[in-house]
């Protein structure tokens, strides 16, 4: 039977980490049924959570519903259909969406390039769970002991999703804690490698940028809170609710692909 609307509720909540929504969940009508879409306009995948309270209707997947949307992707997440051809129906829909998938699963055994120029060393200044910042979410991140206008290359291949450079400043107090630039580049398995501390107008790269890896992304500096010039480095994933987990990382060196130690110097090959 044909579904007719005798009354349809519909009610959009969004909640992303950006100001304006970049993800719309709309609906398609069929003949006997209605298509509830999604299209993410973002040069990276989201993870969605929908929940959908229904009049008269039923769904065809489990609600709530949390789902990830590839980059630049338009999907059908479900269908209604009616449940009693004789009474009115409808329905209220809330979403929410957060950068990265959080079915993301990292390629452990990924050899990464060290991020600055071929033949150079660098010292690693704070290591996995350093006593100074990386704990908690950012415990497997990694401090590069560089020089303020560093040449910084990109440790893996991917997309470039996300920029700042606009911050000149930096210091050891909570003030300076989100006025770092950086450069967050994508990669195919659906993780994000990060480089942060860059200097004022230090990035050459722009969003939507496909890059590769060895490729030029700017320069380092020592914006953000830091105690001193140097490159911050990490990998991160989604976690549901939004948030980012950190993941170790191996990298290429003359000692064959492993896990960097804190102290030690090691050249980019």
């Amino acid at each position: 039977m044909k579904m007719i609307p005798i009354l349809i509720a519909l009610l959009i909540n969004v909640t992303s980490f950006q100001e304006e929504p970049t993800v719309e969940v709309y609906t398609v009508e069929k003949e006997n049924s209605i298509e509830v879409h999604a299209r993410n306009l973002n040069e990276y995948a989201i993870t969605l959570e929908l929940n959908i309270v229904l009049d008269n209707l039923k769904s065809s997947k489990r609600l709530p519903f949390t789902t990830a949307i590839a980059a630049k992707a338009d999907v059908i997440l479900l269908e209604l259909s009616l449940v009693d051809g004789t009474k009115k129906w409808g329905f209220t829909t809330n979403y929410s969406y957060y950068m990265g998938s959080i079915f993301a699963d990292h390629t452990d055994n990924y050899a990464y390039r060290l991020p600055y120029r071929l033949g150079t060393e660098a010292v690693v200044a704070q290591g996995y769970n350093g006593d100074f910042s990386h704990s908690g979410r950012i415990a497997y991140s990694i401090d590069f002991d560089i020089p303020e206008g560093t040449e910084i290359y990109s440790a893996r291949s991917g997309v470039v999703v996300d920029l700042k450079e606009s911050f000149s400043e930096g210091g050891s107090t909570e003030y300076f804690i989100d006025k770092a630039n950086y450069v967050t580049v994508a990669h195919n398995d659906g993780t994000f490698s990060e480089y942060s501390h860059l200097k004022e107008n230090g990035v050459i790269v722009s969003i939507g940028q496909r890059i590769r890896t060895g490729q030029l992304l700017g320069y380092s500096g020592a914006t953000g809170y830091v105690t001193g010039p140097h490159l911050h480095f990490n990998v991160k994933k989604a976690v549901q609710g939004g948030e980012f987990i950190t993941i170790p990382t191996k990298f290429k060196t003359r000692k064959g692909t492993i896990t960097l130690k804190e102290e030690e110097g090691y050249k980019a090959l």
